[in-house]
């Protein structure tokens, strides 16, 4: 695989003060693919692919399910959560594209202080942030609706706001759109509608690492998991480019919204539906951090290439060494 000196550079730097080093990178040009792993060692590793958890990278995949049912006329993105969850109170609720694009006004994460305190203190008597899936077992459907009927928002597109759980209601709206729910649904939509085989929500065995060099379990889901839309879906490099080629070939021509502006996230990002789309490249991109494992999925609309960078350590610039190889593709 050739890089260009500035990538080989970042990828020199992953590797300093780290000792179990699984890194994978993957890229699509002109149509191939080619994907490359390097061990601890910073040498090729053949063999059959690693399966990641690419946890946020779940997000894209969410709102790709949503826009097949938008096109089809199941979904609107104008038409507010309570017109697809009964039972709640009758007041304003945010609609689809304001969830899409974290512009709701949830917050990040469904927690008070009462409920985040016992939850801190498992993570920190499992060695750790990295080491225990903090949305395992938290938050199930009847938690959610509770939730919800408790939220009272404001009728206004609020500030970008990155949010797990408004993500993870969008899922669960898809979810009964499909008449499956959400697990078993985009389930099988990622088999049966995107061919992907290595593509899946749930468990992997695979253990990743932290910044002291701890070895860390992959994060745990069960299947009531709400905030499984938002990050339980593990992959490999193949199937992650295969992914960003549907969505640049036009094999599905209903995704092309998610890439449109919907709105701004900072100087250097608008916002698309899940998708991030940067302003100096026209790439859509998405990182994905879950435990011991991160991830970067970038692709550029214009060139038609893509690059995934998986990596098995947690809170690492995987997100640096994806951009400067899509930038640089000649």
């Amino acid at each position: 695989m050739k890089l260009d000196r500035k990538s080989k550079k970042l990828i020199k730097d992953l590797y300093r003060g780290r000792e179990h080093i699984e890194l994978t990178v993957g890229i699509l040009k002109d149509g191939e693919t080619e994907v490359v792993h390097w061990g601890p060692d910073h040498k090729v590793v053949e063999g059959p692919e690693v399966v990641y958890a690419v946890g946020s990278i779940c997000k894209p995949f969410t709102t790709s399910w949503m826009a097949k049912y938008i096109a089809e006329g199941k979904l609107d993105l104008t038409t507010p959560i309570n017109e697809y969850i009964p039972g709640l109170p009758d007041r304003y609720y945010p609609n689809l594209e304001r969830l899409a694009t974290h512009t709701s006004g949830f917050a990040l994460e469904p927690y008070t202080t009462l409920t985040a305190l016992p939850m801190f203190m498992n993570m920190n008597g499992e060695n750790g942030l990295l080491h225990v899936n903090p949305f395992r077992g938290k938050l199930d459907e009847e938690k959610m609706l509770d939730i919800l009927k408790k939220a009272k928002l404001k009728d206004k597109v609020y500030k970008f706001n990155y949010s797990n759980f408004g993500m993870s209601v969008l899922g669960y709206i898809v979810g009964q759109a499909s008449g499956d729910g959400f697990w078993d649904g985009i389930t099988k939509y990622i088999q049966d509608e995107l061919g992907l085989k290595n593509t899946f929500l749930g468990n992997i065995d695979t253990v990743g690492y932290d910044k002291k060099d701890q070895p860390c379990k992959c994060w745990q889901w069960e299947k009531t998991d709400i905030i499984a839309p938002a990050g339980a879906l593990n992959s490999t490099a193949s199937d992650m480019l295969r992914f960003a080629q549907l969505n640049l070939d036009g094999s599905m021509p209903y995704a092309a919204v998610c890439h449109e502006k919907f709105g701004e996230i900072d100087k250097k990002s608008d916002s698309g539906l899940a998708w991030r789309l940067d302003r100096k490249d026209p790439i859509s991109w998405h990182t994905g951090s879950a435990g011991s494992f991160s991830g970067w999925l970038g692709l550029n609309r214009e060139t038609g290439n893509a690059v995934f960078v998986g990596v098995n350590y947690g809170l690492v610039p995987a997100e640096d060494i994806g951009f400067s190889i899509l930038r640089n593709l000649k």
